[in-house]
């Protein structure tokens, strides 16, 4: 809801507020309805403001409650349960906001005030009793918090761009975070960023910073490791309670004074999310929910049909963006300086532009499936641990789950390991270094690759690209799926409660099954908002063949010059497993440029 800024300058100093001021207007798409700024001794405090609860200048920020001060971006879903607990004990509220009960609650609880905390948040607390500022970010990071120290001086921020404002932040690339990017893919798996000093906050952590001292230390608080995994559930009423759980995690995402809608693929999670929004409003009158949907324009990646019969059963207005490859990819220069570091794929594209619509549609508030993926077993990267889990602990299963697999997925059952957990090695076409001490860690068991997925794998990264081409938009994406009671859930059940007969995602299948039409619930392939990208790199090929090459030559230090015959192998076999390498070259090239020029 908000686009946040600090810094603490050494102990006998004071912040250059013509600076503050500079670099938290770089923040301004994440919030264009207020501003505001805290100055005392070494602490500086800035807000930019999306009002989304309690829209009266009572959201103002940052924001002072019991001679604590605070800059907010996030929600709080469960406010309203803990302002009256709260009052219950001798607390008085001014205002209506979420913000104010944070407040409220880190006088009375402390830093342990996160834990009865159901939503998304990055938040930092000056506080003057123990002198020191308090940070803490969400239990699964999906709302931003970068820091840096420059020169002497800590600063934090929604996003990077906010030191960029600072002529003393020296701009250099980490060249280990660069190399897992092209290599392997991976973005926001390590605290490290793309620039070289910029860390992130991991999710489930807290920072204090101690104003005596000048130092900071850093904590986590919650962890997935800590979670039973026994539960003594049917899968029938595993389905039950899931269904129950992910219910009142959709009721507690809508609340909002403002209009809410529901990024919608046609998927069986966004589906399901629609699903249960439109039952929710069905409650209280005549729904009245708009979805956005992105249409690629290429048969093989559309979705309609789908879509068309989930309205069948929920009336709701549809909005679709529709535009074509080369369309969307004009953009990509404005998206990565929006995501202020290289892009994956298109579908960051196609995902900026449901975002847009959302806006232009007075949409300020979006709710999605993501993360369901990662709770459910719905890659099929999973197939290679679940079948290592049926043969070492449930063999009885077996013959099920190989005939349900092969049904589905029709491919010799020697080649599962092969085609799940290959992975091309580029490194030979790089003279970059990864960093040896700080690598993501190999997986074993099945609970152990979801975890994975969920803390670094996967799931940072499009929580990362998901907020910041909400907020280039001023738009407030939400996430039911990781309600952190969905989620402790999820992760207590056995693997066969979320693959079953070779199907993946069948507790929410199972969950869904009164809630979805068939269509939905039978479909066993992944889109979500796909661009024609392959199509795109076929038909431009000399053009995308022309820019790489530019690059290739251009970062010499950074390419050996033999991707270049690999590059026109590629292209010319159209040997598309090595698309995505190629496109993360162009991506990394544009970023480079976009940068460090």
């Amino acid at each position: 809801m908000c686009g946040i800024f600090g810094t603490i300058v050494t102990k006998g100093n004071f912040p250059d507020r013509d600076l503050v001021e500079k670099c938290t207007n770089s923040l301004i798409h994440r919030g264009p309805d207020d501003y505001g700024y805290f100055y005392e001794n070494q602490v500086a405090l800035a807000s930019r403001r999306l009002a989304v609860l309690d829209l009266s200048a009572n959201g103002h920020q940052p924001m002072t409650y019991r001679n604590n001060t605070m800059v907010y971006n996030g929600e709080i879903y469960n406010y309203l349960e803990i302002r009256s607990d709260l009052i219950s004990k001798g607390y008085t509220f001014l205002t209506d906001t979420d913000t104010e009960v944070v407040l409220a609650a880190y006088h009375y609880w402390g830093m342990d005030c996160v834990n009865i905390f159901n939503g998304m948040w990055a938040f930092a607390i000056y506080d003057a009793r123990c002198n020191q500022v308090f940070c803490s970010r969400d239990r699964f990071g999906i709302k931003p918090f970068y820091y840096t120290m420059i020169g002497a001086d800590f600063y934090f921020a929604s996003e990077i761009k906010a030191f960029r404002s600072n002529p003393d932040f020296k701009i250099q690339m980490n060249e280990s975070i660069v190399h897992d990017f092209l290599t392997k893919g991976l973005q926001h798996h390590t605290t490290a960023t793309f620039y070289k000093n910029v860390l992130q906050l991991k999710a489930g952590h807290h920072l204090m910073y101690d104003l005596e001292k000048s130092t900071y230390e850093i904590k986590q608080y919650y962890s997935l490791d800590s979670i039973d995994q026994n539960t003594p559930l049917s899968f029938e009423e595993a389905s039950e309670k899931f269904k129950n759980l992910l219910n009142d995690s959709v009721r507690l995402h809508m609340r909002a004074d403002v209009k809410t809608g529901t990024a919608l693929s046609g998927g069986l999670d966004s589906s399901s999310v629609l699903g249960l929004q439109y039952l929710q409003l069905t409650k209280v009158g005549e729904p009245d929910l708009e979805a956005i949907n992105y249409d690629p324009g290429v048969d093989k990646y559309n979705e309609q049909n789908y879509i068309q019969d989930l309205l069948k059963k929920y009336p709701v207005k549809l909005n679709i963006t529709k535009k074509n490859f080369s369309e969307l990819f004009n953009t990509l220069d404005e998206v990565i300086l929006t995501q202020d570091e290289p892009i994956l794929s298109g579908s960051l594209l196609a995902q900026y532009e449901v975002f847009k619509l959302a806006k232009k549609r007075g949409i300020k508030v979006m709710l999605d499936g993501q993360g369901a993926d990662e709770l459910l077993a719905g890659y099929g990267t999973y197939y290679a641990y679940f079948f290592k889990y049926i043969l070492a602990e449930k063999k009885r299963r077996l013959p099920t789950e190989l005939f349900g697999f092969l049904q589905h997925h029709p491919i010799p059952i020697h080649k599962i390991k092969n085609r799940f957990d290959k992975s091309a090695s580029y490194r030979s076409f790089l003279k970059l270094e990864s960093d040896k001490t700080e690598k993501v860690k190999g997986y074993s068991t099945f609970q152990d690759y979801s975890m994975g997925m969920i803390q670094s794998r996967i799931l940072p990264a499009l929580l990362h690209f998901e907020d910041r081409n909400s907020m280039a938009h001023s738009v407030e994406a939400r996430v039911p799926f990781l309600d952190y009671r969905v989620v402790n859930f999820c992760m207590s059940l056995p693997p066969e409660y979320k693959i079953t007969a070779g199907i993946r995602k069948s507790l929410l299948r199972s969950s869904m099954n009164e809630i979805l039409p068939t269509s939905i619930l039978q479909r066993y392939d992944k889109l979500g908002f796909v661009s024609p990208q392959e199509e795109w790199i076929e038909e431009f090929r000399e053009e995308f063949e022309a820019e790489l090459h530019k690059i290739i030559s251009r970062y010499s230090s950074i390419f050996d010059q033999t991707m270049a015959d690999f590059l026109v192998m590629v292209l010319e076999k159209k040997e598309r497993k090595h698309y995505p390498f190629l496109w993360r070259i162009l991506s990394f090239g544009r970023w480079i440029n976009l940068v460090f020029q």
